[in-house]
């Protein structure tokens, strides 16, 4: 597919908005106590076009002046260009920033040329997504109060929790979720984040598979990273847990280098991971690679907040992937929640569906209401 989108209407004004999201989030790798999210706007003749990505963790303080400064080079340029200056410069400016400015060009362009991003990207399916409820904790008490929270919110078709490696731990965790949310009514997921063979151990795929096993029999239906791999180890991993659905993430980081390394039989369903594809368009071309070895797909999520949630929903539409992460967050997102003008997609409810007149990604934001919310805003 094309890596450019044609619109010659210049980028007149630039805004970049910080957001400090103070929320615990527990790993089997360590733990989060703050993100700190980037939201830019790109606007021409009265048009917006929005991404975002987070560009660090637990680093409130983070400075901005690099971003601010390859920023500068974007403005005054039409989005063509905006979009050679990005090829030119993929491997040099932070993926994260690629990513998020390629996400506002598309936006920006399809309100432009009044046509949808999906349009814009060659993506032709409209088939409804369920958005996934994620439960990210390893205190039992508050796994029952999140799988409650989602049978109540009519979001039980995709669950996944987050598992640390410890296998009476993980088993508690997903008999917790069982007791309320049977196999029949719900496809669980647990990530792992490699917490069975962490970096540098030697565990034996035996040994893998054997926890793998118990968690299956536990009432876990797919395991997302459930250790560090080679990518033959995956292959034979997923081939002698056949009942199990494994999840490649880390292997599909970036989009553009994954597209040359991956193999068919690594896992029943493929991540892709906003705010680490490094390229919205590298990102699409690997979601189609990996479909056409009859894999299932999932958009998966970068604990997002706000606008590129709504795209990642859509780009989960257009590619009739099995289902979505990135959903906007209780509290999380009120900030940016408040700031809606317009949205052309909705999350409270599944599966999420797609307004048919959308331009660009159809996001319209109150560029004063989302400044109050954000940590540092600056307007180029």
């Amino acid at each position: 597919m094309t890596n450019t989108i044609s619109c010659n209407k210049e980028i007149e004004h630039i805004h970049l908005f910080l957001h400090n999201v103070e929320a615990v989030r527990s790993f089997s790798f360590g733990t989060w106590t703050s993100r700190q999210h980037i939201f830019i706007c790109l606007e021409s003749k009265g048009f917006q076009g929005w991404g975002e990505n987070i560009i660090t963790v637990n680093q409130p303080e983070v400075s901005l002046q690099q971003w601010l400064k390859w920023l500068e080079e974007l403005k005054g340029k039409s989005v063509d260009e905006a979009f050679t200056l990005l090829r030119n410069h993929m491997g040099v400016w932070t993926d994260r920033l690629t990513e998020l400015l390629e996400i506002a060009l598309v936006d920006l362009a399809g309100k432009l040329e009044k046509r949808s991003a999906l349009s814009l990207l060659g993506l032709d399916a409209h088939k409804p997504v369920n958005g996934a409820y994620v439960i990210l904790t390893d205190k039992l008490e508050v796994v029952e109060t999140g799988i409650k929270d989602a049978i109540a919110q009519g979001k039980t078709q995709v669950v996944k929790v987050k598992l640390f490696g410890n296998l009476e731990l993980d088993m508690a965790i997903i008999e917790r979720v069982r007791r309320f949310a049977p196999r029949v009514s719900t496809y669980l997921i647990g990530d792992v984040n490699c917490g069975y063979r962490p970096e540098n151990t030697e565990k034996p795929l035996a040994q893998i598979k054997e926890s793998m096993d118990t968690l299956y029999k536990a009432g876990l239906d797919a395991c997302e990273d459930p250790a560090f791999l080679d990518n033959e180890e995956w292959v034979t991993l997923q081939q002698e847990c056949s009942e199990l659905a494994f999840i490649p993430d880390y292997p599909m980081r970036p989009s553009s280098k994954a597209i040359k390394t991956l193999l068919p039989g690594m896992g029943k369903f493929y991540n892709i991971h906003p705010g680490s594809a490094g390229s919205l368009f590298a990102a699409i071309d690997l979601a189609r690679h990996v479909q056409k070895w009859g894999a299932g797909l999932m958009i998966g999520d970068d604990s997002l907040i706000g606008p590129a949630c709504t795209a990642w929903q859509q780009v989960a539409i257009g590619l009739g992937a099995n289902w979505v992460e990135a959903v906007e967050k209780d509290k999380d997102s009120n900030g940016f929640l408040a700031s809606i003008k317009a949205l052309s997609t909705k999350s409270t409810t599944n599966p999420i569906t797609m307004q048919e007149d959308t331009y660009g990604f159809g996001a319209e934001l109150d560029i004063a209401l989302l400044e109050k919310s954000a940590l540092k805003s600056y307007h180029l």
